[in-house]
């Protein structure tokens, strides 16, 4: 593939008031300084909205709230999301614990592959929130990419051809009742069914209801093809896709610690947590903001 880059233009930080912002690299991501999330008025919200617009993805540090606390904070961004095949926790029905005992026997990990969240769904979510209780020492990172920079990166012709585009997504792969590989989660309830015989239809190409940008929007973890076209056809064109939107250029790495929060713009962005801490022990909770059904408007 040819040289890919971007500019530090294209993840530059604003002034704020009340909040401290240091980008994570040139193309995505920055962390938060200054705030502690318990107890934030409504301008250092504002500026943590206008900071996640710019950033797609924030990273918190030293955080102490408790899962009351964490939900209250979620819940400042909107109604709260659907999580249709992994069970919440009993007391806390909007968190899924994420864990992976020391003792488990296989290297697999919840979500291990880059996506986006449950873009299958019709109303897949806007953000996710993790919030970081025991971690590793080292290994368990978190990938984070940016797809409106994938986007902008092709030419104008490329552009041209993808605009009319619908993608199919499907949970069939990670949930259907062949996918028997999340049985290997020994410590997360994963829930099969027919909901993972369905599939969704969105456009390859989406705009940004905050940000009016346009963002790709297709990931390995649930894209399965393009409508109107051959498998073979959408799957060389889908892996090309792939290629680009993960490229190392658009992309940041969070190394987590205890008390860090990680927030991601499912509608600009993929995700890929790495698994290399087997024989170490991980537990962070999450939680989904619902978001809008995904739409392009004509270009300006």
């Amino acid at each position: 593939m040819e040289f890919v880059s971007t500019t530090a233009a294209s993840n530059a930080p604003r002034s704020y008031s009340r909040i401290r912002v240091r980008p994570l690299t040139g193309a995505i991501g920055a962390e938060i300084f200054h705030v502690d999330l318990r107890r934030l008025d409504d301008l250092a919200f504002a500026e943590l909205r206008q900071a996640a617009t710019d950033h797609l993805v924030l990273f918190f540090r030293d955080q102490q709230l408790d899962l009351d606390e964490y939900q209250a904070f979620a819940a400042r961004w909107g109604s709260f999301g659907t999580d249709p095949f992994v069970a919440t926790m009993d007391d806390h029905p909007h968190v899924i614990r994420v864990l992976k005992e020391a003792d488990e026997k296989h290297p697999l990990v919840f979500g291990g592959a880059w996506h986006s969240d449950w873009t299958f769904l019709p109303t897949p979510p806007s953000w996710t929130l993790l919030y970081a209780r025991d971690v590793p020492d080292y290994g368990g990172d978190t990938l984070f990419a940016n797809t409106y920079l994938a986007w902008e990166w092709f030419s104008d012709t490329f552009r041209a051809l993808l605009e009319p585009l619908v993608a199919v997504h499907s949970p069939q792969r990670a949930y259907g009742a062949d996918a028997r590989h999340n049985d290997l989660l020994e410590n997360m309830k994963i829930l099969y069914g027919e909901k993972a015989h369905l599939s969704g239809r969105h456009p390859l190409v989406r705009t940004h209801p905050e940000s009016g940008r346009r963002a790709l929007f297709v990931n390995p973890g649930y894209t399965t093809g393009i409508e109107g076209m051959r498998p073979d056809e959408a799957q060389s064109l889908l892996s090309y896709l792939f290629q680009v939107m993960t490229h190392p250029a658009f992309q940041c790495r969070f190394r987590w610690e205890p008390g860090s929060i990680a927030m991601w713009d499912n509608r600009c962005t993929l995700h890929n947590p790495v698994s290399d801490y087997l024989g170490k022990r991980r537990e962070l909770y999450r939680i989904t903001i619902a978001g809008e059904a995904p739409y392009l408007t004509a270009a300006a």
